[in-house]
């Protein structure tokens, strides 16, 4: 499964190296202005600065759409584990009322399909582990559904048979249903101009200012600093199995499920 350079890096380390090009870029936009204007025109009340404000609200618009996709992204991914463990849960508790040399095998591999899912959720970061949870699932998915197919065919297990796919059904489409959802985020061409824009606005920035002195870089890296926090946390929620922020009660109540197999 191929990702982006983009996808594949960590939130922290984008963030970091849009802080510093930020400061470069009013470094670079101040050094420009010393160079080709004249130090004693006087600075301009309209023209670039109505351009100025409409590009930081044109920045503002798109941080705020970002990140509301990502915190909506974030919450879908919750519920969509919670629903999961809802799943293994039923197709867990309907496993028991098959006797015992019947429901044996059909539980153990229930316990490995649950602990590739947790394996699943663990190795989102790493692509090759994450790759090898996900195929090790469907593997033993097609394995449960087979071993149902059998028992399906013995006398008198039509009934609890069907009860057992409809569990198995509704765990496979939620997981089909999470991938997606995982592979999604917020798409790169937003998150692209977020980032030009930001490098755009520091240029304009510090070409437009006069002086840019102890003061004023105080303020700047500040203003920077904030811009890059909210980003940083707008990548995150978007990328809810990888970054610090996780639904982490909703994969603990996964985990949880082991001792229903014991």
């Amino acid at each position: 499964m191929n990702f982006s350079l983009f996808f594949r890096t960590d939130a922290s380390i984008l963030c970091l190296i849009l802080f510093i090009a930020c400061l470069l870029m009013v470094k670079t936009g101040h050094a420009l202005r010393i160079k080709f204007l004249n130090p004693d025109e006087p600075e301009s009340k309209g023209g670039v600065n109505s351009l100025m404000g409409a590009l930081f609200g044109l920045w503002g618009f798109l941080l705020a759409f970002t990140f509301g996709n990502s915190a909506t992204r974030f919450e879908n991914v919750r519920n969509v584990m919670v629903d999961e463990t809802n799943a293994i849960r039923n197709a867990i508790m309907r496993s028991r009322v098959f006797n015992d040399s019947l429901g044996a095998p059909l539980r153990a591999n229930l316990a490995e399909y649950l602990q590739a899912r947790v394996d699943y959720y663990n190795s989102v970061g790493d692509n090759e582990k994450f790759v090898h949870a996900k195929m090790q699932s469907q593997q033993l998915a097609e394995k449960l559904w087979d071993q149902t197919v059998e028992i399906a065919k013995l006398p008198n297990q039509t009934f609890p048979s069907s009860n057992m796919f409809a569990s198995l059904t509704s765990m496979f489409d939620i997981a089909t249903k999470r991938d997606a959802l995982l592979m999604a985020g917020v798409p790169e061409p937003i998150q692209y101009m977020l980032f030009t824009l930001a490098l755009v606005l520091s240029f304009i920035g510090g070409f437009t200012t006069p002086a840019v002195k102890s003061k004023e870089w105080i303020v700047i890296t500040g203003f920077v600093l904030l811009a890059c926090c909210i980003i940083y946390i707008t990548l995150d929620l978007g990328r809810p199995m990888r970054g610090i922020i996780k639904p982490e009660s909703v994969e603990q109540r996964i985990e949880e499920l082991k001792h229903l197999l014991k």
